[in-house]
C-alpha cells in the first residue's frame, strides 16, 4: 500500500507503519462518555473535556456540556429531566488527578458503586481505568481519557463479518488502523489478545478490506485439530495416503485458495505441522500427504494466539523461524478491560439483537421521562466496572443470560449466575476513592465531620481473615520480591485477593506494574539489559508476564 491509499474501511491511511505503535498520539484529554441513558440512541456520544486540560474547571448537569456521536455537530446535553440543572464541578487535582464536587446539585451521584455527598477525588490511575459515574438512577456516564489517534472510519459491514468491532475507544482505533495499513499488503499477520477479544473478527475485517474479499476466508481452530491429523487437515491428502484414505481430501489450504486462511490458537500447533507451515509460508507450495510434488498455494495465512510465544519458542515448543514469518505485521488486539468506554456501545447492541431474537425488541423503546426503564442503569454501571476476563465473548454471554432470565417480564432482572460474576473481583476494590468535605458546608447542611480524603476501606477476601489495611509496606515489597513482582502470587502470600492488593499499591508510589512503565524507561531498560527480559525484570520490578506484553506492543519482542 502506498501512502494515501485507501483501503475498504475508509479514511485516507498511510501504509506500511509497522504496527499501532507506530501511530501519532496527542496529548490525552478528559472526556465523558454516555454508557447508559433513557433513550438508547445516545449511549456512545461523547464529550470532551478540554477546559480540564486548561486547568479550568468543567460543569456537568441536565443542560451541558454538549455529548455528540462521531461525525455528528453540535451535539447536545443530557436533557433528562431527573438531572439537576445546577452543575456538578470537575476539576484538576493533584498528580493528574480529577475531582468531583456535588456543591448545590440536586444530582444524585453514585461513583463505583458508592453515593458521592459532597467531593470525591479520582487519582490519574482511576481516570485511566475509567470512573463510572451514575447520575439520578437514570444516566451512567464513564469518566477516563481519550487520546488523539489519526481519524478511522469503519464502514458497515456486510453479512455481519465483525459486527462486533463496534466502539470509539483508542484501543480499537488502533486496532482499526492496523487493519487498514496492512489490509492490501498480503503479507502474513499474526493476531495477539486475551481469549475473546474478537481475533476472528479482525481477521474477518483484514480479509474484507483486502483484494482477496470476494474469494473464501477458512478459519481452522488448531486446537481442536487432532495432531495425527494436522498435515492432512491443512494441507489434503491423496487417495490410499493413509489408512481409511478411500478418496483425495481437499485440505484447508486449498479450500482457501485465493483467499485467507485463518488459523487460530496456533500456540497449539504440533512440532510436525510447524515444520510444514513453515515450508509453506517460505515456498508459498503445499504437499499434500501422499502427493509426489508440491503444489503452488495462493493462500494469505492470519494466525491468532492468546499465548506467550516467546515463552514457547524459550521452551522448545514452538519454533522460531515459524514465529518470525507469522509476525510480519503483528496487530494487538487489547482487552475489553482497556476499552471501556466502548461496552456502552457493545451493550446497546447486544441487548438489542438478543431482545431481537425473542421478539421483544420493544423493551429498549426510549423511555418516558416518568416510567421506569426497562434497563436498569444500575445494571450497567455494575456491568461496566466488571473487568470482564472473557471480554466481549463472555460479554455476549451475560447479556444473553440477562435477557432470556427476564423473559417476558416488564424490569430486567438479575439471576444468581450474574449476581455471582459481577460479585467476583469487585472493580471497587482496585480503586481507592478518596472522599473530601467541602471547604464550607452548603447552606442548611451541617458538616459530617469526615477527615480530609480519608480512604474509603474494603472488606477483606472471603475467607482470609486479613484486611488490606492491615498490610505493611515492608510486607508487599518482601511479597513481590519473592513471586517476581506477579501479582497474583504476591498476593496469595499476603493472603489477601489480587483486586486488594491493587488498591494497596496504590498507597505505595515506589510500586509499580508494567502498564505504568514509559515507553523511553522500557526501551532504555532494553538497550542497557541487551534484552534480557530476567534482567530488565529485575532492574524495572514488574512482572515477566505483563512486560512481555509491553515489549510486543513496542515491538521489542
Amino acid at each position: 500500500m502506498g501512502s494515501g491509499a485507501k483501503t475498504a474501511l475508509g479514511e485516507t491511511t498511510l501504509g506500511g507503519q509497522g504496527s499501532s505503535s507506530a501511530v501519532a498520539v496527542a496529548a490525552t484529554t478528559p472526556a465523558l462518555t454516555i454508557l447508559y441513558h433513557p433513550r438508547p440512541d445516545r449511549v456512545g456520544e461523547r464529550a470532551l473535556l478540554g477546559e480540564l486540560a486548561a486547568g479550568k474547571a468543567a460543569s456537568v448537569s441536565r443542560v451541558g456540556p454538549a455529548f455528540a456521536a462521531k461525525g455528528q455537530s453540535p451535539g447536545s446535553p443530557l436533557e433528562d429531566g431527573h438531572l439537576s440543572r445546577r452543575p456538578l464541578r470537575l476539576s484538576a487535582a493533584r498528580g493528574d488527578g480529577i475531582r468531583l464536587e456535588i456543591g448545590d446539585s440536586g444530582t444524585a451521584v453514585v461513583a463505583q458503586g458508592r453515593r458521592v455527598r459532597e467531593s470525591i477525588v479520582f487519582s490519574a490511575a482511576q481516570v485511566k481505568r475509567g470512573v463510572v459515574l451514575e447520575l439520578s438512577r437514570r444516566v451512567v456516564l464513564l469518566l477516563h481519557r481519550t487520546g488523539g489517534l489519526h481519524p478511522v472510519q469503519q464502514e458497515p459491514a456486510s453479512e455481519g463479518d465483525v459486527r462486533e468491532l463496534v466502539g470509539e475507544s483508542d484501543g480499537l482505533r488502533r486496532v482499526l488502523w492496523d487493519i487498514q495499513s496492512v489490509a492490501d499488503l498480503d503479507l502474513p499477520v499474526l493476531l495477539r489478545g486475551e481469549t475473546g477479544v474478537g481475533k476472528e473478527l479482525v481477521a474477518r475485517a483484514v480479509h474484507a478490506a483486502s483484494r482477496r474479499k470476494g474469494r473464501p476466508f477458512v478459519a481452522v481452530n488448531l486446537g481442536a485439530v487432532a495432531p495425527s491429523l494436522a498435515i492432512a487437515e491443512l494441507f489434503g491428502a491423496e487417495k490410499g495416503s493413509f489408512t481409511g484414505a478411500d478418496r483425495r481430501r481437499a485440505g484447508y489450504f486449498e479450500q482457501a485458495r485465493g483467499g485467507t486462511l485463518f488459523l487460530d490458537e496456533i500456540g497449539d500447533a504440533p512440532a510436525e505441522l510447524q515444520v510444514a507451515l513453515l515450508r509453506a509460508l517460505e515456498t508459498g507450495e503445499i504437499q499434500p500427504v501422499g502427493a509426489q510434488e508440491a503444489r503452488k498455494a495462493d493462500v494469505r495465512v492470519i494466525a491468532a494466539t492468546d499465548a506467550d510465544l516467546e515463552a514457547k519458542v524459550a521452551s522448545g515448543t514452538f519454533r522460531a523461524p515459524l514465529l518470525n514469518r507469522l509476525s510480519s505485521y503483528e496487530i494487538w488486539i487489547p482487552p475489553l478491560r482497556e476499552r471501556r468506554d466502548d461496552i456502552g456501545r457493545l451493550l446497546a447492541r447486544f441487548f438489542r439483537e438478543e431482545l431481537e431474537r425473542i421478539g421483544e425488541a420493544h423493551r429498549l423503546d426510549p423511555a418516558a421521562a416518568t416510567d421506569t426503564p426497562w434497563l436498569p442503569a444500575s445494571l450497567v454501571a455494575r456491568l461496566a466496572e466488571h473487568d470482564w476476563p472473557g471480554n466481549i465473548r463472555q460479554l455476549r454471554n451475560v447479556v444473553r443470560q440477562l435477557v432470556i432470565g427476564s423473559r417476558g417480564q416488564e424490569r430486567l432482572t438479575v439471576g444468581p449466575a450474574v449476581e455471582r460474576l459481577l460479585g467476583e473481583g469487585a472493580p471497587a476494590a482496585e480503586a481507592i476513592l478518596k472522599e473530601e468535605p467541602p471547604a464550607s458546608a452548603p447552606e442548611g447542611r451541617a458538616p459530617e465531620g469526615r477527615a480530609p480524603e480519608a480512604e474509603l476501606s474494603l472488606p477483606p477476601p472471603p475467607g482470609s481473615g486479613r484486611k488490606p489495611a492491615d498490610v505493611s509496606e515492608a510486607e508487599i515489597a518482601e511479597a513481590l520480591r519473592a513471586a517476581r513482582w506477579d501479582l497474583s502470587a504476591a498476593a496469595a502470600r499476603l493472603q489477601i485477593s489480587r483486586p486488594s492488593l491493587y488498591l494497596v499499591l496504590e498507597r505505595y508510589p515506589r510500586f509499580r506494574t508494567a502498564r505504568d512503565l514509559t515507553a523511553e524507561e522500557i526501551r532504555a531498560c532494553h538497550a542497557a539489559c541487551g534484552g534480557d527480559v530476567g534482567r530488565m525484570v529485575e532492574r524495572l520490578e514488574v512482572s515477566e508476564r505483563a512486560l512481555r506484553r509491553r515489549l510486543r506492543e513496542l515491538r521489542l519482542a
